[in-house]
């Protein structure tokens, strides 16, 4: 999570002195993502510890101080993987997808004192840590990662800021990241009746197209599961 503010403006009942104790877990970088593929070394506690608790506790910590200056705006990341559930991801995006029901509730708690929230949903992204997780990452989930192109920090972290200075709730990356924003709108805000009105326009077209993608993620899982099949049967009989 970012926070586009001054720095050092924490809530008064959560601002810390030195060597003062704290409930909270320890601190995280803001915006720190456990990687998704490390799920099978990562317990379900730990990922939501992190990618959850680690998105609620700062904004916990400005909120107070936001209210009462009537300005504020709160950037969660959350994931493409935080909009849709995909083979191999399944720790990950249940810690993902509840960023978006903080940030949706949140946002209708403070927009009356002026304060907003962004929540971002960034595609693969071409990191070091991306690099590491490909090299355990589940063949199938590899095979469906390759359907999208793959973006670079740069474009993800402009595409964020720009987003949040236009005051938009939700921020999206390329067109793959356009359609399934306006797929899984819900009962999400809107920044403005243009946005509603193209949710509305492009909704049958894009839940067409999901379909399609939906049958070919089944068919690279099938074929995957067929082709381990025939690995074992012939390891067995070798």
């Amino acid at each position: 999570m970012y926070r586009l503010a001054e720095p050092g403006q924490l809530g008064h009942r959560e601002e810390l002195q030195p060597g003062e104790q704290t409930d909270f877990p320890r601190a995280l970088p803001c915006g720190f993502d456990l990687a998704h593929a490390l799920w099978a070394l990562c317990s379900p506690q730990r990922l939501m510890s992190v990618n959850y608790l680690g998105s609620v506790y700062p904004s916990r910590a400005v909120i107070t101080t936001m209210k009462e200056r009537r300005v504020g705006r709160i950037v969660f990341l959350s994931s493409q993987a935080g909009q849709v559930g995909l083979y191999g991801f399944t720790a990950y995006s249940s810690s993902k997808f509840a960023i978006r029901g903080l940030a949706e509730a949140l946002q209708m708690e403070v927009k009356p004192y002026n304060v907003y929230v962004t929540v971002a949903y960034p595609p693969d992204t071409d990191t070091p840590g991306f690099a590491e997780e490909n090299k355990t990452k589940p063949l199938e989930t590899r095979l469906i990662s390759e359907t999208t192109s793959i973006c670079t920090p740069e474009q993800v972290a402009k595409q964020i800021v720009k987003d949040a200075i236009q005051g938009n709730f939700n921020s999206s990356i390329g067109s793959d990241g356009y359609m399934l924003s306006s797929l899984t709108c819900g009962m999400a805000p809107v920044t403005s009746i243009t946005e509603g009105l193209q949710q509305v326009a492009t909704m049958g077209l894009f839940r067409v197209l999901s379909l399609l993608y939906l049958g070919s993620f089944d068919t690279i899982i099938r074929r995957c599961m067929t082709e381990r099949a025939k690995y074992e049967i012939a390891d067995k009989t070798a």
